[in-house]
């Protein structure tokens, strides 16, 4: 028996519009680079037009921790909405459900091999998808149609590919039913009023036990035998279930989506829900704190180990330091260098560097300062002024020393 009901035309669309998001995000660029992918050569991830280095991790970590209280507090509330609506298991398995006994109009003999190239393709396709987060899509297509994809690429297209095919194929949505480790923490997330498929036990007289919501879950569950790790909340069972009420001019929802089980009071404001809720909160306000705070540009001065600061004839102090800079932005930016020690008059060389888009240089400022008479060391400023076009963007400092030394 298929289902074609109001949820699993929405889920369709829903699957469709994921699909179309993840496939097309690659490709999709913002000031000049792609909307999402890792770097993994330079380090770096580009997100929506902002680029962060590898020791920008505290930024990862932010959106880790607002990604996994979001995701508790979804499911609290929500339930498995997460699988039967947008998991790539579900989405993928329901796009080839033609590799399944039994499914599709296809003649008996050609439905099996069909729905095995129809796996293949999907893997290969999804696997090339996930790669697209890592090289750009474009880069991918020339490398893939001048034979160089490489040992590192292609072995991973091979692999990803190869592990899809034999889950899309053999396991599917036993996966959901085994080992999925986000169904082992159902029984601990959901409380009494969480969002499930459920069977209502008030109406059992109104069940004829045709068997139609067990025929087509995906999972091979009898929802009446009450809630249980393997139900992914697809609501197939409810569109199967509602044809059949109809047709006998019974209510509709004996199996239906409830919050808790039926009959039981809805409750939204509970503890853990305002608890995660919170948490959510927080994290998103610690993600938005860190964003903003980021410098556009990172400074960071030593002195420099192999130069010895000196005295010239003509009375001026000569220090040198190691000032490694970083643009973070997606522009290309100036840096004007300056060196202020109270009342000194301090000159440094190079006082300009220009950083292309996402640059890291490493640049030796050497820093002459007249009127520093008393040996000993000089605490000094480091001011780096970064512009645009004119245009003052922000300014760096950092405290540094200037070793004066003795009158001989």
């Amino acid at each position: 028996m298929t289902t074609s009901g109001s949820f699993q035309r929405w889920r369709r669309l829903a699957g469709a519009a994921q699909g179309l998001l993840w496939l097309g995000l690659p490709f999709v660029s913002v000031g000049g680079e792609s909307a999402l992918r890792l770097d993994v050569p330079a380090g770096r991830l580009h997100a929506f037009g902002a680029s962060f280095a590898i020791d920008e991790a505290f930024v990862v970590l932010a959106a880790t921790l607002l990604v996994t209280a979001a995701f508790l507090l979804v499911t609290l509330v929500l339930g498995r909405v997460w699988c039967g609506w947008s998991c790539p298991q579900t989405l993928l398995g329901d796009l080839t459900r033609l590799v399944e006994p039994g499914r599709g109009r296809i003649p008996r003999r050609w439905r099996r091999p069909a729905g095995l190239a129809l796996v293949a393709l999907v893997s290969a396709l999804v696997a090339a998808n996930l790669l697209w987060y890592f090289v750009p899509p474009w880069e991918f297509f020339r490398r893939l149609g001048a034979g160089t994809l490489g040992p590192v690429l292609g072995g991973a297209w091979l692999a990803m590919g190869a592990l899809l095919f034999a889950d899309l194929a053999l396991v599917r949505q036993t996966f959901c039913a085994t080992v999925c480790p986000y169904a082992k923490l159902q029984g601990v997330l959901f409380d009494r009023h969480t969002l499930v498929v459920a069977y209502d036990r008030r109406r059992a007289r109104d069940c004829v036990d045709c068997g139609a919501c067990v025929r087509v879950c995906p999972t091979g569950i009898d929802i009446r035998d009450g809630l249980q790790m393997e139900c992914i909340a697809c609501a197939a069972c409810v569109d199967a279930c509602a044809p059949i009420m109809a047709k006998l001019r019974r209510p509709p929802d004996l199996v239906g989506y409830f919050l808790g089980e039926p009959g039981t009071p809805r409750r939204l404001a509970r503890p853990g829900v305002l608890a995660l809720a919170g948490a959510t909160a927080a994290a998103l306000a610690l993600l938005v704190s860190v964003v903003a705070g980021r410098a556009l540009v990172d400074m960071n001065a030593l002195a420099e180990a192999a130069f010895t600061p000196r005295r010239a004839a003509d009375g001026q102090v000569v220090n040198a330091f190691s000032v490694a800079l970083e643009n973070h932005g997606r522009a290309p930016v100036t840096v004007r260098l300056a060196l202020r020690a109270g009342g000194a008059d301090v000159t440094v060389r190079p006082d300009v560097v220009e950083l292309g888009p996402g640059a890291r240089r490493q640049v030796r400022l050497v820093a002459a300062a007249r009127g520093l008479d008393r040996a000993g060391r000089v605490t000094a400023e480091l001011v780096g002024e970064v512009r645009r076009g004119g245009a003052v963007l922000e300014r760096r400092s950092q405290e540094v020393s200037i070793v004066v030394p003795e009158v001989r």
